[in-house]
């Protein structure tokens, strides 16, 4: 019995000790994060390093933009979304290679933007002109129309 209750020990000592390197790793990781905040979802922190879910914009942010009469593209997304994880690498360097900055939205961290931005699904593409919606690409697109959405609505005002 009292083998049983030292292993017992050990392992839960050995849980505990796992859980807390867990959660030191995740924390390292969050800190200074562009969303501004003390903890994100996992799903978020997986993609703090992918180099095409940069350029995050927070609610702040967007609404400062908007509310100044801000021109911009900005692309709602969720990292939970599998749709968005098929979409995002090909609209994203599509974006760059157009020279438009897409700025990016995450509404599993900002929960608020699905009824602020009357956002029904995700991924949602908005291109705003003078601080006001102009036109909106719901869903995953096809690339051609997400370029064709980027020619005629984001290029043609630069």
């Amino acid at each position: 019995m009292k083998k049983i209750l030292i292993f017992g020990s050990l392992v839960i000592i050995l849980f505990i000790g796992i859980v807390l390197l867990t959660n030191m790793a995740t924390s390292e990781k969050v800190e200074g994060n562009p969303y501004g905040k003390d903890s994100l979802h996992p799903e978020t922190v997986k993609l703090l390093d992918n180099e095409h879910y940069q350029n995050v914009i927070t609610p702040n942010e967007l609404e400062e933009d908007l509310s100044s009469g801000e021109t911009m593209t900005v692309y709602f997304f969720s990292p939970t979304c599998e749709h968005c994880r098929e979409a995002t690498p090909r609209l994203s360097p599509l974006a760059k290679d157009k020279g438009v900055e897409l700025k990016k939205f995450n509404l599993l961290e900002f929960e608020d933007g699905w009824s602020e931005y009357n956002i029904e699904a995700t991924p949602t593409l908005v291109y705003y002109e003078n601080g006001e919606e102009v036109h909106r690409i719901m869903g995953a697109a096809p690339t051609d129309k997400y370029e064709e959405f980027l020619e005629e609505y984001s290029l043609s005002n630069k």
